[in-house]
Formats: C-alpha cells, structure tokens, sequence
C-alpha cells in the first residue's frame, strides 16, 4: 500500500501503516517522492501516530540523519506492543533498499539501526516472473510478522525475509531491543529450515493469535500459511487462497484484532503499474478478507489437525 501525504514542504510516500490495541495509528513516512519512478529523499524519514478516535497526531519521531542512508527506502512497520501496555513499546522498521532495520523505542522515544548480512536480497531470487511479466528486483528486508504474545514467555520471535528470497529468517526481541548488546549477540539472527522453492517470493506476512503466519506469495497469485508449530518446511506450508483474477500480486496483509480474528489482503497488480501501466477498464486494486480459522481450515495449518499441543517455548530473555 503507499499513500501520499503532505509534509516538510513536499508530498512524501506511505507504505504501510499499522493500527495498535491502544487505539492509535502508526504510520512510516519514508519521505520520498517519486519512489516508482525517481526516488528523491525530500525529507528525513519519520514516525507518526495518530488517535485513532480524534485524528490527532500523538508523537511524531524524525529518523536520525545517520539512519538514512543514500538511495534507502523505508517502506515497511510492525508494531511490538504487549499486554496493551500502551507505552513501553517497540516499533521495528525496515529499510528495504540499504538492507536495516530500525528499532524505535516510544519510551524512550529512541531509536537504533540494526545491520546483518541476512538482511540483503539473495540474487538467485532476484528475478520476477508475474504472468507475462519479467523484472528484476533486488529489494532486501521487507516482510516482517511477530509471534503471538506470551506472558509465560514474553520474548517475542520476529520473523523477517528480504522480497527478493525464498528463504524466511527470524530473531528473538529481546536482541533487537538491545540498544547496545544486539551487535555481541553470536548468531543472534537465524535461518528458518527450508526454502519456500522457486518463485517463493514473499511480500508482507502476518501472525494469529493461535500462531499461524499469513503470507503473501507474489508471483504465484496466492496467499499462504505456515503453523508455527511445526518445522519450516514446504510439505508444511499451506495455500489458504489462489486466484489469477483478484490476487494478482498480494502486496499488504494485515490480521485484526477482534475476538475472531480475520485476514485482510490488498492486491494491487504493482509490476503492471511500474512496467506497463495498469488498464483502466478493469480491476486492479482489490481488498479482501476471510476470517482466519475458516482460511486455514483443513489445510496443513489447520492446528486443529497438527501434532502439536503447544507453540514453540523459547528461552527468555530480558524483556525488552
């Protein structure tokens, strides 16, 4: 998803925004313009939150200079808030063209820049074919999903992949939230078993409450799922969705919070608009959404059907 909106004297690009159980709205200005066609960094990067229920803008954070770096894009957020404490929460940010990712602290309204080599785009997964299409893309760390929140082990999994991979990634918070100790963490960042094979293409990803990853598989027209209790692995990665009509490049995914929780997907046909143009006499931007238990029901990320009882138990460490 990218929307414009007005600020520092120019029209900059959103990517992606999130909505947290506080009732605000974080939204990640990268503060380019002309990203599709010619990037132009016109501002610093920065932070917004809004009240969802007012539309005030709550807290506004302006990325460091250091953190922006040339010919960067920051176009992807997840938000790490938990037992709706509303304050001590992390926001993870990720720079997708110079291979970081930021963590932001709103406690202490700080913000630290973290590098490793599995940030960057595998160049075997570097060519797209969409349809017709054919492109290349050597875009880095992008999708992103939090394991589900646990007070008996409150040390949160983020799972990442560069766009241009077959391969899923992840690390323990409490790493990342480490201002100063992430970079003497041996091995801190780690590979998921197998990779998701040929055209695994993945852009945003997302995470149940019961532990199901949601993902978007770009170039296969298809939405898929992955139980994250059970190996990584492709005989255990399921396909919830699948249409060459209404899911021509899944972009964003998002799950809400309500009781029954439902998975919301935006298809946009982007490749068509920057290669081609997009055709005016039919659809091309599509929302849809399925509540998440029915999705994944007698598929092999159905929990109901798996061997195992519990999620995956890790070590705590210090809560970040």
């Amino acid at each position: 998803m990218m929307v414009k909106t007005r600020s520092c004297e120019g029209i900059t690009s959103v990517f992606r925004v999130q909505a947290d159980s506080c009732g605000r709205l974080w939204v990640l200005d990268s503060g380019q313009i002309h990203v599709t066609v010619k990037p132009q960094q016109i501002c610093h990067p920065k932070l917004l939150i809004f009240d969802l229920e007012t539309d005030e803008l709550l807290t506004k954070y302006v990325l460091p200079s250091k953190f922006v770096k040339q010919d960067g894009l920051f176009s992807n957020i997840m938000v790490d808030i938990r037992d709706n404490d509303c304050v001590n929460v992390h926001a993870y940010m990720t720079d997708v063209w110079r291979f970081a990712i930021v963590v932001f602290s709103l406690e202490k309204m700080r913000a630290w820049r973290i590098t490793d080599h599995l940030f960057y785009p595998d160049p075997l997964a570097a060519r797209y074919q969409l349809h017709h299409l054919e492109f290349d893309w050597t875009d880095g760390v992008f999708g992103m999903a939090l394991s589900p929140y646990n007070k008996r082990y409150p040390d949160r999994t983020l799972y990442f992949h560069p766009m241009s991979s077959f391969r899923e990634f992840y690390v323990k918070t409490s790493v990342i939230c480490n201002e100063t100790g992430w970079e003497n963490v041996k091995d801190a960042f780690k590979v998921m078993g197998q990779s998701r094979g040929s055209s695994g293409h993945v852009s945003s990803s997302w995470i149940d409450r019961r532990g199901i990853m949601f993902f978007n598989l770009v170039t296969r027209d298809s939405v898929g799922c992955w139980d994250s209790r059970k190996p990584y692995k492709r005989s255990n990665l399921g396909v919830v969705a699948k249409s060459s009509r209404s899911l021509v490049f899944p972009n964003d995914i998002k799950i809400d919070q309500e009781p029954r929780q439902s998975v919301w997907v935006l298809s946009n046909k982007l490749p068509y608009y920057l290669y081609e143009g997009l055709d005016e006499h039919s659809i091309n931007f599509r929302i849809l959404s399925a509540y998440a238990d029915e999705a994944v029901k007698d598929t092999i990320c159905d929990p109901n059907t798996s061997k195992y009882d519990t999620y995956i138990e890790y070590e705590s460490e210090e809560d970040c």
